[in-house]
Order: structure tokens, then C-alpha cells, then sequence
């Protein structure tokens, strides 16, 4: 009798400890398990708005580019999509879903939760990609903002990416001669992707993270000629079609290429 208690309770034993290495072997087999959870982490991007080495406190104050041209701004936004953090092994971690439209007086935009770990670059597009392009404009904060539509009236294609307007020095000598301009960027042919050097940074979890930049709106005018007037000018989505029906204005080319000057770090 003894014999078979004995018996009994080493094979309860080795019963339970069999159960016990399955339960663990399935836990850490299961992606949805405590053990196997991405630990992540809030991050924000923290976008000061500039002219040259001033920061933009307020809609028509004057302040001057890096050579002295006296500028302001009345309109200052642009869309963020696509964005993505690359972290220092190479690896790519998309934000899905986020688009932000950045402006003069908010500085602190959502991001996104990311896993926590150590990332070097940050890389977005200046814009709408084109399947978010092609939909009729409207629906949910930001796309609803009547202010980044071509027309009043909701369609396709209808996206204005940045729209930027003030008043600038258009004199060769730099002795004030103030005119407006506005620049109103889109079309998929003007997307831009943008790609910020290399500054390495790390996500804490329990922490908010940060990620700290600056657009400089007086990049926009890198070659060219403001002693044109027509080069003041870009407002409808016909003059920035290049180069799908070859009606492209040559200066909406270029101030939609000079959009990716504008993004800097804040302490680069």
C-alpha cells in the first residue's frame, strides 16, 4: 500500500511539473502575453514656427531672413503624413494613421505611441498622399479644415499641402519695399518627402517623448525672383499640376522643392 502511495505521488509530481513547463512554453509561445507585450511609449514633435533665426510669435510681425529681407507671416500651415521614426539599427517604425496640420500658435503635435528603444531620424511627407488626396475633402480634424482646400466645394484632389501668406521685402536692396505674397502647394505632383539628418534620441517608457524642430518659412524663396510679381502668386491647383498636364508654373515647382529646407532641428 505504501508502495503505491509512493508511486502515486511521483507521478502527481511529475504530472504538475509537465503542466507547469506547458503552461510556460504556451505563454511564451503566445504574442499576446504579458511576457511577449511591446513595451511603448507616447512621443510628440514640439515644431517652433520661424523667419530665418527668429522664432514666430504672432501673425504680421515683421522680423528678417538670415540676409536682412524683412518678412511676415498671416498664414503659415502645412500637413505632416506619413510619418515614420527610423531607429539606430535601421529599423523602420511607421506611425500609422497620424496626419497633423501644423500652424503659427500650436507647437505641440501627437504623434503617436512608439515602442520604446533608441531611434535616430525622423522622416515624414510635407502633404497628403494620394490615396488620402483622391478622397473628397472633409471628414474628420484636420482634413476638414476649409483653409488647406483649393475650393470651397468638397472633391477629389482638393488639398491644399501648405498654404503660406504674408508680406515680404521684394527689393534687390533690401530697403523695405513690402508686397503680399501667398503660396498655396499641392497636387501629387508635389508631395515632398522629407528626411531629417541623423540626431539620435531615445523613447523611456512612462515618459512622453519629444521631438524637437523647427520650419522656417523664409526657405520658401531660395532662387527666386521677388522682384517678379508673378512669382508672388500660387493658388489654385492648375498652376502646381507638373508635370501631369504640363501646366505646372515654374515657381510653384520650385517654392514645393524648398519645402524641404524648411524642416530643421531645433538645435541643429
Amino acid at each position: 500500500m505504501s508502495f503505491n502511495v509512493t508511486v502515486m505521488k511521483y507521478a502527481l509530481i511529475i504530472t504538475l511539473a509537465l503542466l507547469a513547463a506547458a503552461c510556460k512554453k504556451s505563454a511564451a509561445d503566445d504574442p499576446s502575453s504579458p511576457a511577449n507585450t511591446v513595451v511603448t511609449a507616447p512621443v510628440n514633435l514640439h515644431l517652433h514656427t520661424y523667419i530665418g533665426e527668429n522664432e514666430v510669435d504672432g501673425y504680421d510681425i515683421i522680423y528678417r531672413t538670415t540676409e536682412g529681407r524683412e518678412m511676415s507671416l498671416s498664414m503659415a500651415q502645412v500637413f505632416l503624413s506619413d510619418i515614420e521614426l527610423v531607429k539606430r539599427d535601421g529599423t523602420i517604425y511607421p506611425i500609422k494613421d497620424t496626419i497633423i496640420l501644423t500652424n503659427i500658435i500650436d507647437q505641440v503635435y501627437r504623434l503617436g505611441n512608439v515602442p520604446v528603444g533608441n531611434y535616430r531620424t525622423i522622416r515624414f511627407k510635407a502633404g497628403l498622399l494620394p490615396a488620402i488626396n483622391a478622397q473628397t475633402s472633409g471628414g474628420s480634424v484636420p482634413l476638414n479644415d476649409k483653409s488647406m482646400w483649393f475650393s470651397n466645394t468638397a472633391q477629389q484632389n482638393n488639398y491644399i499641402f501648405m498654404n503660406c501668406s504674408g508680406k515680404i521685402d521684394t527689393s534687390a536692396a533690401l530697403v523695405g519695399k513690402m508686397a503680399p505674397f501667398t503660396y498655396k502647394i499641392g497636387t501629387d505632383a508635389q508631395l515632398k518627402q522629407v528626411v531629417m539628418p541623423d540626431q539620435n534620441y531615445s523613447v523611456q517608457p512612462n515618459t512622453t517623448g519629444y521631438v524637437h524642430m523647427l520650419v522656417d518659412y523664409s526657405q520658401l524663396f531660395i532662387g527666386v525672383d521677388l522682384t517678379d510679381a508673378a512669382n508672388l502668386s500660387i493658388t489654385t491647383s492648375e498652376q502646381n499640376s507638373w508635370p501631369d498636364n504640363g501646366q505646372a508654373w515654374p515657381i510653384a515647382v520650385t517654392v514645393a522643392d524648398n519645402i524641404v529646407h524648411a524642416f530643421k532641428y531645433e538645435n541643429e
